[in-house]
């Protein structure tokens, strides 16, 4: 059994693409050998800031041989199709088995040597391997991420000569640039990961982070303080060192008078640094960051360099935090006509504007009565992105905004809202706790979402740059964690920008927004664990019927109902009589469309006449349909969803012994007719609850 060595070397790729790469990578390779049958025993993958590497164990030494069997042509087919079938095959005629009235070839094929199919597989690989930005260099045609140095490729102990692009394949590889410069010569596969740990690299990408974790948490439990913990950082940092030595440093402490998040925010996205708090859970003026180098004099001098940089940005901070609450937070606000939101949409003012307007609109639709505080929170959301604060530090948006809202004295409510209508800013986020900030977050978002697709400028593809999609998945969580009974369709319209307001253009953007907002929504309820089959059943509830029959006339594509709709119909299906009701109501509908294709009409379920109900069996099932319907409706209208399921459960021993037992088409003309209305009945009843039509299974 042999072990493959495949790395390339390259300079500093971004920290944020690396984990991806390494996943991709295993994924070609592995897909490659699959496609060859050849099955490690084990695969590992590697990635630091320069080398990203794959190690795969237990290949055999051949391919194993192959006995496949092809039908050719009918026996006495044209010789044109004999010639090509036999040429495919390399088989000649006599070799050729005659059965069944066809021409059978058997081809077998000898099992190649694992070092012609591994050249092969890592060419493949890297020829199909993509990263989200590459890059050229020199005169060279190879695009890669950053410029790519060496492929080293091994098999055991020997060269893969596998080229790629102007480079050909070695045992050649590369330590830390400072302290282990020197070229490596690898002589086994295997050697690989303690070579570079010799050359002080950790490639391994999980043993380094944890060390890195590990080490700055001793240091930091060292100084009796403890690290604030951020994962993202983590990750990041992970990325940019090979060696990590952890550092304690500290800036001034007349800086701790910053509201913390300056603090923090200057660390961690401008330095890389990762902040400490003491034992009462308040911020330090030290810090601990992860240098990639061992020094002579235990890193003192670049402890010195880094409290320096900190100290210089920081102070940029304590003039903006003094400057900044010299002027009151509205009139930072009167400067948004200077801030451009969208070339195609317009000035920022103009987006708080439409933001209040909506925002008025959500909070009667949420019953929230303080309009007053709606109007304010809505004003000042934005006000702070003209300050001196958030010029410098764009992170703070919204948090800046809460601490000048505070210091002028608006309510807690207002400047939590303003603060907090950015949420949520990503998967992990929480969304706005108070109702207030909700309204102002869910206006925010609406409006960005329906302006910018009215100036045509809409996500395609994978391609999303203005984050459409979070803010739409923003959308959909804050009104399922406060359960906001919000009708998309109104709202839409009143968010839709007045240029876009003719009637045609109103219709065809109003439903291309719902359906973009519903989209996130069925992507949260798949990560619910919702089918996806019942979504589509739930989401295609016709709602001309209901709101005709059981008047919800204000719940047009709510969230919330379609949630639970959605929920109900799964547990529904997951009872007893669920696989019953969903085979007999398409029993019912493909029966039915089958005869109205036929009879070229629609059969309505009101036509429907008891004296014509002869047997036992339509009698019962007519009447309890119509019982179900009684019990249905007002259920639907209160929303209660589990006990329309139990309705329908009921219904099933009835459906069960119609279809077993009745010959809906009967020689009798008006019978037939009067049982196909019938059939109507059914599937009208089932289109109360959802489209089963839609249902897999």
């Amino acid at each position: 059994m042999a072990t493959l060595l495949l790395e390339l070397f390259s300079e500093e790729i971004p920290s944020r693409m690396q984990r991806n790469a390494m996943e991709q990578l295993q994924r070609l390779i592995t897909a490659g050998f699959e496609k060859n049958m050849l099955t490690p025993s084990e695969v590992k993958t590697f990635v630091s800031p320069r080398h990203l590497a794959i190690q795969c164990f237990g290949l055999p030494d051949v391919q194993p041989d192959v006995k496949e069997e092809k039908r050719g042509p009918k026996i006495g087919a044209p010789e044109q199709a004999m010639k090509g079938f036999l040429s495919a095959s390399g088989l000649t005629l006599e070799q050729c088995e005659q059965r069944d009235g066809y021409y059978y070839a058997t081809i077998e094929r000898k099992g190649r040597a694992v070092a012609e199919v591994v050249k092969e597989v890592c060419e493949g690989a890297l020829t199909a391997f993509g990263w989200p930005k590459s890059m050229r260099w020199g005169a060279r045609p190879l695009s890669w991420v950053r410029p790519l140095h060496r492929i080293t490729c091994l098999l055991d102990t020997t060269v893969v000569p596998m080229q790629f692009a102007h480079l050909t394949a070695s045992n050649i590889t590369e330590g830390h640039r400072f302290l282990a410069p020197a070229p490596i010569t690898i002589p086994h596969a295997e050697k690989y990961e303690a070579l570079l740990l010799d050359a002080k690299i950790i490639v391994d990408y999980a043993a380094r982070r944890a060390k890195i974790a590990a080490g700055i948490a001793a240091l930091a439990s060292a100084a009796t303080l403890a690290v604030v913990e951020d994962d993202a950082l983590l990750d990041e940092v992970t990325g940019l060192v090979e060696w990590p030595v952890p550092l304690l440093c500290q800036f001034d402490k007349k800086f701790l008078d910053l509201p913390p998040e300056v603090l923090i925010s200057e660390m961690k996205n401008h330095q890389r640094y990762f902040a400490l708090n003491d034992s009462n859970g308040k911020l330090t003026d030290q810090f601990i960051t992860v240098a990639n180098m061992i020094t002579k004099d235990g890193g003192a001098k670049v402890k010195e360099g880094n409290g320096r940089v900190v100290r210089a940005r920081l102070a940029d901070g304590e003039f903006y935090w003094e400057q900044d609450r010299k002027t009151s937070l509205e009139d930072w606000g009167k400067k948004l006509s200077d801030v451009v939101f969208h070339a195609k949409v317009g000035m920022m003012n103009e987006k708080v504007a439409r933001i209040e307007k909506l925002a008025v609109a959500i909070a009667k639709e949420v019953g929230f009565t303080d309009e007053k505080s709606v109007r304010r929170a809505a004003q000042l959301c934005k006000a702070d992105l003209t300050s001196g604060m958030v010029g410098e530090f764009p992170e703070l948006q919204g948090i800046m905004g809460r601490y000048y809202a505070t210091a002028q004295n608006e309510s807690a409510e207002i400047a939590d809202a303003i603060r907090d209508h950015y949420k949520p800013v990503g998967a992990g986020d929480s969304v706005p706790e108070s109702k207030l900030a909700a309204i102002i977050a869910i206006a925010d978002k609406l409006d960005s979402i329906t302006s910018l697709f009215a100036a045509d400028e809409k996500p395609t593809g994978s391609k999303d740059p203005l984050a459409l999609r979070r803010a739409a998945l923003g959308i959909v969580r804050i009104v399922r964690t406060h359960e906001l009974r919000l009708p998309l369709f109104n709202l839409i319209v009143k968010a839709i920008p007045g240029d876009a307001r003719e009637n045609e253009e109103l219709i065809k953007l109003r439903d291309q927004v719902v359906t973009f907002i519903e989209d996130r929504l069925k992507v949260i309820l798949r990560e619910d664990g919702i089918r996806h089959d019942v979504i589509n059943a739930s989401f295609e509830w016709t709602i001309q019927q209901i709101i005709g029959e059981v008047g919800i006339s204000t719940h047009d594509h709510d969230i919330v109902l379609l949630s639970n709709k959605a929920k109900a119909l799964q547990e529904m299906l997951g009872t007893s009589h669920g696989s019953s009701i969903l085979g007999a109501s398409r029993r019912a509908s493909n029966l039915l469309e089958a005869e109205e294709k036929k009879d070229k009409t629609f059969y309505d379920f009101k036509n429907v006449k008891p004296d014509l109900l002869k047997e036992t069996q339509e009698i019962d099932l007519f009447a309890a349909l119509l019982k179900a319907r009684e019990q249905i409706q007002p259920l639907l209208k209160k929303e209660q969803f589990a006990e329309v399921g139990q309705v329908v459960g009921k219904l099933s021993p009835v459906l069960s012994a119609f279809f077993e037992k009745i010959l809906v088409n009967a020689e009798d003309a008006p019978t037939r007719k009067n049982r196909l209305s019938l059939l109507a009945l059914i599937r009208d009843t089932m289109q109360l609850i959802a489209d089963f039509s839609k249902i897999e299974g």
